[in-house]
């Protein structure tokens, strides 16, 4: 906790969690439904809107479809219910920060914070925060003279501020949007399954969902659903956030393991939805390429509603996104505070706000550095390639060039997704350390199925990161380069804080 020459610190409330003497805590403010709402809210983000025509387009069968939705939601589930156990036995901030610092060692869990902050989490806001620009864009286009990456980049940027904001004054203040928020976008969800039923706008046509199945079952067809996965897979990414919470979350024993797998079966069950609703709408060939250049959830709303579903869907997707923005600064800064809390970060980062009782350090550098990524990616957006002769390396040159041509989004996507699968498999392998080394510790869950439901998350995720190597190696190399130069940041970070202690 900060302090100012001559003045006493701050009381701490008697809610406050428990943790060694003298070091920064926080407060058990939050309840179930803010648990619940961390998960569903910051996951139903921007992929539901986007990924459903990239999964089409790879596979376009609608059994082979439902087929990757399952078992993207199993996959969830089955992290879920792991990661269950670990955050109800050790209710600490930092979730697999913590998880991995006590089974494998602090190196690990160094290592997850620092591609948390790096990759994982900032990647996933500033990709966020550019799914919101893009539509805010369609209502608010670029001023003239304006580059169109620019203005998404300066949009993104302030919708991450206004979040961090909100964080910033309370865990409650953000929970309690996160709340409001999570209902309101559920809500929507189940309205867009609804709507297209005979009974209500009775736009549903059954001659739509065909074919059911590929015509040819082969090597070429499992290629594809393992990259189509990949997509699938982001719209799930962030059932894990509970546990980055769960020092301020009430009864913890209880209210995460139910957090979580409520949370995961609910977006499972949402998704389903949502892409049924868009084939029973759409034809295939629509949902895999939307016409008019919107994106499919856009192609739908038009179907539904004419010209004014344009402006529609732009607000949904806009108001799901700021929601799913704010789930990932309410968790995501809690990895950071605990890791300098434990000396493996500046102790800057450890500052709890002395009015609000919030991580605001950690808030606010994660805010800055998803910002930085989001100018980065705009930068190669806006200015272009040098030519041939400029001197610069063939590959920079080459990945410069793809840069450019890929659309904000897409950079950011890239950027998160082979980090955040490499991570969480390392978490979810966690279980299986701890029962041994710490089978004495209190588990007032324990993960459903064990062993088999880790054994399956772990042995999906190498299946996927081999594809991720093979098909995009660029991308994946530079998410393992990222991870393995944590190493010697690590050693850097432990002579710099034994320096300053001595």
């Amino acid at each position: 906790m900060s302090e100012e020459p001559g003045r006493e610190p701050a009381p701490i409330p008697p809610e406050l969690s428990p943790t060694d003497a003298g070091h920064p805590v926080l407060p058990r403010v939050l309840g179930p439904a803010t648990a619940f709402s961390a998960i569903v809210g910051s996951v139903i983000g921007s992929g539901i809107f986007i990924v459903p025509a990239r999964v089409a387009e790879a596979v376009p069968a609608i059994g082979t479809i439902a087929v990757l939705w399952i078992a993207g939601g199993i996959f969830s589930l089955a992290g879920a219910l792991t990661v269950a156990e670990l955050g109800a036995m050790l209710p600490h901030a930092g979730g697999p920060y913590v998880y991995l610092r006590e089974s494998f060692g602090k190196v690990a869990g160094f290592l997850f914070g620092w591609t948390e902050f790096l990759v994982i989490r900032s990647g996933s806001v500033a990709a966020l925060a550019a799914g919101f620009a893009l539509y805010f864009g369609e209502v608010v286009p670029a001023p003239e003279g304006i580059p169109k990456a620019a203005w998404e980049a300066g949009v993104a940027i302030a919708a991450m501020a206004a979040v961090s904001a909100l964080n910033v004054i309370g865990a409650r203040v953000g929970g309690g949007v996160q709340v409001l928020g999570t209902v309101l976008k559920v809500g929507t969800m189940g309205a867009m399954i609804v709507l297209p039923l005979p009974f209500v706008l009775g736009m549903a046509r059954l001659e739509n969902l065909s074919p059911e199945w590929p015509a040819e079952i082969d090597a070429a067809l499992g290629r594809a659903m393992l990259a189509a996965m990949v997509g699938v897979l982001w719209t799930y990414d962030g059932w894990i956030n509970i546990t980055a919470l769960a020092e301020e979350i009430r009864d913890p024993g209880r209210n995460i393991p139910k957090a979580a797998i409520l949370g995961t079966l609910t977006l499972i069950a949402v998704y389903l939805g949502v892409t049924l609703s868009y084939h029973l709408v759409l034809p295939m060939a629509d949902v895999a390429h939307p016409p008019g250049g919107r994106n499919v959830a856009g192609a739908f709303f038009v179907a539904l509603f004419g010209g004014a579903g344009a402006w529609m869907i732009a607000l949904v997707v806009m108001f799901s996104i700021f929601i799913a923005l704010n789930g990932n600064a309410l968790s995501g800064p809690r990895a950071y505070f605990a890791m300098a809390r434990d000396g493996l970060l500046p102790r800057f980062l450890s500052r709890v706000h002395p009015r609000y009782r919030t991580p605001a350090a950690a808030i606010v550098t994660q805010t800055a550095w998803a910002a930085m990524l989001t100018a980065l990616g705009a930068t190669f957006l806006v200015i272009e390639p040098p030519e041939s002769e400029a001197g610069l390396p063939g590959w920079l040159r080459e990945a410069w060039e793809k840069l450019h041509q890929t659309p904000l989004y897409d950079v950011l996507f890239s950027y998160v997704i082979f980090g955040a699968t490499f991570m969480y498999a390392l978490t979810v392998a966690s279980v299986f350390i701890l029962r041994r080394t710490q089978p004495s510790l209190p588990r007032p869950y324990r993960t459903w199925g064990y062993p088999v439901t880790p054994v399956v998350y772990l042995a999906a995720s190498a299946l996927l990161l081999g594809n991720m190597l093979q098909r995009t190696f660029a991308e994946s190399t530079v998410g393992l380069v990222i991870i393995l130069a944590g190493v010697p940041a690590y050693f850097a970070m432990r002579r710099r804080s034994a320096a300053s202690s001595a």
